[in-house]
C-alpha cells in the first residue's frame, strides 16, 4: 500500500492537497475522509470495495484469485480470505455494520482462448466475490463487471463512491 498526495485544482483555482491510498495487486488499503483509495491492472482479478458508511470509512481489495488452497499464501490475494480482512481492518479503525460493497473487474483477458485450455479465473473471481459478501450479508450497491478491458478504480470515500476507467469508456462513476 503506498500514500501520496495528489495535488488537485478545486474550481475556485486553489490547490487542495487530497491524500491517496494506492492498492497494489494483492493487497488491500483503507482510507477515511477526505481520503481516496485507487488501484490500476484490474483485468480478471477483481476490486471489492467495502464502505463503513456512519464512519465514513471504506476499504479496497485488489484480488487475484477466487481461493486460497495454501495457508501460507499471503490472504490478501484470494478473494475468500480478502473479505475478512477488509472486515477486520475496518472494524480495528472504529468501523460497525451496516457495510456496503462494491465490486470492479472479472474481466475476460483472453476471450479467444477456450476455457478447456485456461480455467474462468474472472468468473470464479466474481462468483467468490459475490458469495462471500453474501455469506457475510453484506449488500452490493454497485458492479461493473465481465466484459473483456481491464480496469482502474478510484475510491472516493467522502461521496461514498466510486469511479471506473477503462481505456476505451474513459472514466464512469457508479
Amino acid at each position: 500500500m503506498t500514500v501520496s498526495l495528489d495535488m488537485r485544482v478545486s474550481s475556485a483555482a486553489n490547490i487542495v492537497a487530497q491524500p491517496i491510498v494506492t492498492v497494489d495487486m494483492g493487497e488491500i488499503g483503507i482510507a477515511h475522509g477526505a481520503q481516496q483509495l485507487r488501484t490500476i491492472g484490474v483485468g480478471s482479478c477483481i476490486a471489492i470495495v467495502v464502505f463503513a458508511r456512519d464512519q465514513q470509512l471504506a476499504a479496497l481489495a485488489h484480488c487475484l484469485l477466487p481461493s486460497r488452497e495454501d495457508a501460507s499464501e499471503r490472504a490478501t490475494k484470494y478473494v475468500d480470505s480478502a473479505v475478512p480482512e477488509l472486515l477486520s481492518a475496518l472494524r480495528r479503525r472504529g468501523a460497525t455494520p451496516p457495510y456496503v460493497a462494491a465490486l470492479i473487474g472479472g474481466a475476460s483477458m483472453f476471450p479467444g482462448l477456450s476455457n478447456v485450455l485456461m480455467r474462468d479465473i474472472a468468473g470464479g473471481n466474481i462468483h467468490a466475490a459475490r458469495t462471500v459478501l453474501k455469506a457475510m450479508s453484506i449488500p452490493i450497491i454497485c458492479e461493473d463487471l465481465g466484459g473483456h478491458a481491464g480496469r482502474s478504480v478510484l475510491v472516493d470515500v467522502a461521496e461514498q463512491r466510486v469511479m471506473v476507467r477503462t481505456i476505451r469508456g474513459g472514466d464512469r462513476w457508479l
